[in-house]
């Protein structure tokens, strides 16, 4: 059974529309083909995970996934369920792709005050702050396709020390990566990543920067 997601109309981003996700997509795949504009948008939750070194942990996706297969993508995402609140989506995230545990903030100061507590934990929870909530329109390789998908996108950075592991099939493994290295292999390799990352790496550079100065070691 597919699960219930939250929707948006684009022409009314403020009323939630719960829909399955399976009937989403498929709407939406179909009025990129005809008109080449998404209609309707789809809450995410997107965790981009440092260490203290400041190396970003990247997800190699599955090859048996319905959406940019085999590709390396952000550290976590994941639609958030109907009835679902976004910090409960991103603690379940975390669990359910890296087998982590995590404490997630709202803002940045609640991040800095938990930050100073639970500096010594760092290898025993991920600790994760909200960075924006935004739509977004990103290109996704389904069914072979690159189709146009508007992403109501949560996004969040946290820092952890700890192993991590696939819990599933959903990923071939995880990389870690100095993100300026990262940055310079994705111009050389651009098709290898997928379009999310280029696209928040791009745009929340300044961000993630700072970010990594705020937790390094």
């Amino acid at each position: 059974m597919s699960e219930i997601v939250n929707t948006y109309l684009i022409n009314d981003p403020e009323s939630l529309i719960p829909m399955k996700r399976s009937a989403f997509y498929e709407e939406q795949i179909k009025i990129f083909k005809e008109t080449g504009n998404p209609t309707r948008a789809v809450d995410i939750v997107d965790i981009f995970i440092f260490n203290s070194e400041g190396e970003l942990l990247i997800q190699k996706r599955s090859s048996h996934k319905n959406h940019n297969p085999s590709m390396f993508d952000k550290t976590i995402g994941g639609h958030v369920t109907y009835g679902d609140t976004y910090i409960h989506t991103a603690m379940i995230e975390t669990v359910q792709e890296l087998e982590t545990p995590s404490i997630v903030l709202k803002n940045k100061v609640d991040f800095e005050k938990t930050l100073k507590i639970l500096d010594d934990y760092r290898e025993t929870i991920a600790i994760v702050k909200h960075n924006d909530s935004e739509i977004h329109r990103l290109t996704k390789v389904l069914q072979g396709e690159k189709i146009d998908i508007l992403n109501r996108v949560h996004l969040y950075f946290g820092v952890y020390d700890g192993r991590t592991r696939p819990v599933d099939k959903e990923a071939h493994g995880i990389l870690y990566y100095n993100f300026d290295e990262l940055i310079e292999e994705m111009k050389q390799n651009p098709d290898m990543f997928t379009h999310d990352l280029h696209f928040f790496i791009k745009t929340y550079e300044m961000e993630l920067r700072e970010f990594i100065q705020r937790i390094k070691k």
